[in-house]
């Protein structure tokens, strides 16, 4: 029995949905995962080649800077623009993925509870299978953004976190909506695109250079924490719901799993990346604080030092020329007497 036979008769519904038969890329899984298989092997080989040329630019700088000053600098100016323009349709399609969903969970009177799956044959639902597809194609688009990052060098930032994110998610919400489109797990697009409007949002202002206004990049990422929170949350409910829900688990239980796992990746990064920058921020400020204020009382000591030198100094200023007035005094009336003795 292939995994496909097993998937579908112990966990997936009887049939998949027939409305995505002839959506693109729909009819198998085969080739969602083949681009998956080949965007990790292709990460991971130009992410060696762009340390290993990072090495060789460190070893030959000033050759390499003289030689490759021109070129780099066009094309930095051709990346800035395709970035710029790709992080706005990316905003667009987002917003327009997540009102949807709103405006059909609005019209089928979806609420925050139970949501059955739809019937295939129910022309209103059609609007969640278009959804879904664009959701699910939105992901394979934001494979972009490794190669964006790549292009640019930025190799720090295809961390394991990066890919394992976007290389997990088309071939797992195939899965969604080529048998579950609608139901219970509109959340996920609905807010998943909701948060992908701020990110992407911020990721064209940075391409842009208005570093001015991206002050909140960690609220972003704790957007996203709490949009895991919220999917566990919403999604675990049917697991515990004492009448029960026509809709295969199988979906919620995936989105619980997947959730809690970017939940502690993405909380263990904001703490490396943000808890602990502020702490070493605010001891540093705090040190400062403290060297200040010692400056200060060393200054007032010195202040102090020197009035009393002042004060002390003047004193015996004074003392010594009352000293020095008695000794003229003496000499002079000891000079007249010799003198007055001499003519006498």
């Amino acid at each position: 029995m292939s995994i496909f036979e097993w998937l579908s008769k112990g966990l997936l519904p009887p049939k998949p949905d027939p409305r995505l038969d002839t959506f693109p890329l729909m009819s198998s899984w085969t080739p969602t995962a083949l681009i998956t298989l080949t965007y990790v092997i292709g990460v991971y080989a130009w992410k060696a080649e762009c340390l290993k040329r990072h090495k060789n630019e460190l070893k030959n700088k000033e050759e390499f800077n003289s030689m490759m000053k021109n070129t780099k600098t066009s094309s930095n100016n051709m990346i800035k623009q395709l970035m710029i323009l790709y992080n706005v349709i990316m905003v667009i399609y987002s917003a327009i993925i997540s009102f949807s969903t709103m405006w059909a969970v609005y019209n089928l009177g979806y609420g925050l509870g139970c949501a059955e799956l739809p019937d295939p044959n129910d022309k209103r639902t059609d609007i969640l299978v278009w959804v879904g597809y664009f959701f699910y194609v939105s992901k394979l688009v934001e494979l972009l953004d490794t190669v964006f990052f790549l292009w640019r060098g930025k190799v720090d930032q295809v961390t394991f976190l990066h890919v394992f994110h976007h290389a997990t998610m088309p071939p797992s919400i195939w899965w969604g909506v080529k048998y579950a489109p609608g139901g219970m797990t509109f959340i996920f697009p609905l807010i998943n695109c909701l948060i992908h409007v701020a990110m992407y949002t911020y990721y064209g202002l940075a391409a842009a250079g208005a570093n001015r206004y991206l002050w909140w990049k960690n609220y972003l990422t704790l957007a996203q924490m709490i949009q895991f929170i919220i999917f566990i949350l919403h999604q675990g409910q049917i697991f515990v719901q004492s009448t029960p829900c026509n809709y295969p688990k199988i979906f919620p239980a995936a989105i619980v799993l997947y959730a809690t796992v970017f939940l502690i990746l993405f909380s263990n990064f904001y703490i490396k990346a943000y808890w602990h920058k502020q702490r070493l921020a605010k001891s540093l400020e705090k040190r400062q604080q403290q060297q200040q204020q010692q400056q200060q009382q060393q200054q007032q000591q010195n202040v102090h030092f020197i009035d009393t030198i002042q004060h002390n100094g003047g004193q015996l200023f004074h003392e010594k020329n009352g000293t020095i007035k008695q000794m003229n005094d003496y000499d002079r009336s000891y000079i007249n007497k010799s003198t007055l003795h001499k003519i006498d």
